[in-house]
């Protein structure tokens, strides 16, 4: 490579990508990922992910291979850096960092990528070539596309695309149906689908308001639900269905994430709070009515056409919430922030028929 040319006009042969850790996140790279590969058709490009992710870059168009980070017992720092130092065995040209930490931009700086591009935030341009500025407003407000995107500045790519690549292969078919049939549902069958989890207890509506939820649905409407979730949620999903006769509401256990995409594919629609299964449900098209309570849709809403997903949310004064929860705002009665408290069952029902009037 010559050092003498701007790096858009470098040949460039081989990309390692630091991917972020959060499953949203991940699917929220992929349409700048496949501008990448348009712009690079023959470089390699290898994509270092936290399970279970990997199951969405497995296969993928735009990336050739895909390396675990190290979890669990094996994700000490000594691991971590062991694992860095392996990968000078690629010869990356260029290395590119989506998380913010200082940590993760050590690592990559241990990769060898020749160049390495990443936002100058917590003092990390020591290990960075093309430090990448950004400000704490855009951080915080900057849809994650856009914000995604901005990383690459110093590349020669075009915009991100509107759609996502296909993850789900026909070879996965297979694996999908049987998730439906065992759940007592035919493969043509009509359903919806609803996850009523996230990463935490305050950014979740409440389980009584979903059950609720899916007794109005399957009385006015008839339509069977399938209620996805964690091995950690089945309580709750127990609960939810709880509230409805058994053979209209449905639990699909947990799943590879291709074979979930697969089923959120064949849905209806999706209910969801913002979590990264409404994320897998953009990804595949699936038309999403999601609740946004202390979230801020602005940066992390479903990437989609505006007429196929309802984000119900509450703009209070405090909006967008920083998520410092109960030490800037009281709970409510159920220990829940005030713009999540005042999502009303009907409010969400009502999103629905909108929704369904217009797909």
């Amino acid at each position: 490579m010559d050092e003498s040319r701007p790096l858009y006009d470098q040949d460039i042969h081989s990309i390692v990508l630091w991917m972020p850790n959060w499953i949203g996140d991940v699917v929220l790279t992929l349409p700048v990922l496949q501008s990448l590969r348009r712009a690079y058709p023959t470089a390699r490009i290898t994509a270092v992910v936290k399970s279970p992710s990997d199951e969405l870059l497995l296969g993928h168009p735009a990336i050739n291979t895909v390396l675990l980070l190290p979890s669990g017992s094996n994700s000490g720092l000594r691991e971590r850096i062991k694992f860095a130092r392996s990968l000078k065995k690629y010869q990356f040209d260029v290395g590119i960092i989506f998380p913010n930490s200082f940590g993760s931009a050590f690592l990559l700086s241990l990769t060898g990528a020749k160049y390495r591009l990443g936002y100058n935030t917590d003092g990390r341009d020591i290990f960075l070539t093309h430090p990448i500025p950004t400000t704490d407003y855009l951080k915080k407000s900057q849809y994650r596309v856009e914000y995604f995107f901005k990383i690459f500045s110093p590349l020669k790519m075009d915009v991100p695309d509107t759609v996502f690549s296909p993850v789900v292969k026909q070879e996965g078919d297979i694996s999908i149906r049987e998730a439906l049939l065992n759940t007592g549902l035919d493969e043509d069958e009509e359903f919806i689908t609803l996850h009523p989890g996230t990463s935490k207890l305050e950014r979740s509506w409440h389980a009584e308001r979903f059950g609720i939820l899916c007794q109005k649905i399957f009385k006015e409407d008839g339509k069977k639900i399938v209620l996805l979730g964690t091995q950690s949620e089945e309580k709750l999903l127990n609960r939810i269905k709880n509230y409805c006769p058994p053979d209209r509401v449905k639990i699909i256990p947990t799943m590879n994430l291709r074979v979930l995409a697969g089923v959120l594919k064949k849905s209806r629609l999706f209910i969801g709070n913002d979590s990264g299964m409404m994320h897998l449900a953009a990804m595949v098209g699936t038309p999403i009515v999601a609740i946004f309570g202390p979230g801020n849709f602005g940066t992390t809403g479903p990437y989609m056409a505006p007429e196929n997903c309802e984000v119900i949310t509450e703009n209070y004064s405090c909006s967008p919430c920083r998520q410092r929860f109960f030490k800037e705002c009281k709970p409510s009665q159920h220990n829940k922030p005030y713009c999540l408290e005042d999502i009303t069952v009907k409010n969400v029902y009502e999103a629905i028929q909108r929704l369904l009037k217009r797909i």
